[in-house]
């Protein structure tokens, strides 16, 4: 739940739906949507069914849904994380008695990314391949026209100890 309408990627408005506070005020939806959101780890997520409930003062993601849509979620030391599988899809620190997401929303003309360069979405996509098989997969034709073959440094590569060629 949000309040702010300005964050959805797609919109319909509806007539009706309450929803009943923690202190027994009632609460009006008056749309639903889906939301994108940056996580922690840089990946641009969907929320879907989100509901545009003008007067909360906080959004709100439901522990529950998540839950039922096959994740889940365990706290430890202030962090709380959100699974599914063996993939960490959440990550929220408590502040007060509350969680608070790590990440962002994702708005307007953001949530279209381009490229002019899609040579590390390739590196990554293939399993963070060095850059000799980048060339002969580019030579090949097979990674598009906007690939220069140009592998960036990649932390994650360094962190796996890959060999690099001097």
């Amino acid at each position: 739940m949000t309040p702010n309408k300005d964050w959805f990627t797609t919109y319909k408005s509806i007539n009706g739906g309450l929803v009943l506070m923690g202190n027994d005020a009632q609460c009006k939806v008056v749309g639903e949507g889906t939301v994108k959101i940056k996580t922690h780890d840089g990946v641009a997520r969907t929320l879907t069914s989100v509901s545009h409930v003008p007067d909360l003062k906080r959004n709100l993601i439901s522990l529950g849904i998540l839950e039922s849509l096959g994740c889940k979620y365990s706290a430890e030391g202030g962090v709380l994380k959100v699974s599914k599988g063996a993939l960490v899809l959440l990550k929220a620190n408590r502040s007060g008695s509350l969680y608070v997401l790590q990440g962002s929303t994702i708005t307007g003309s953001a949530a279209v990314v381009s490229s002019s360069d899609d040579t590390k979405l390739w590196h990554m996509r293939l399993g963070h391949m060095s850059e000799k098989g980048i060339h002969f997969f580019n030579k090949k034709g097979l990674l598009g026209k906007h690939c220069t073959g140009k592998v960036d440094f990649c932390e994650h590569c360094i962190f796996g100890k890959q060999k690099k060629v001097s």
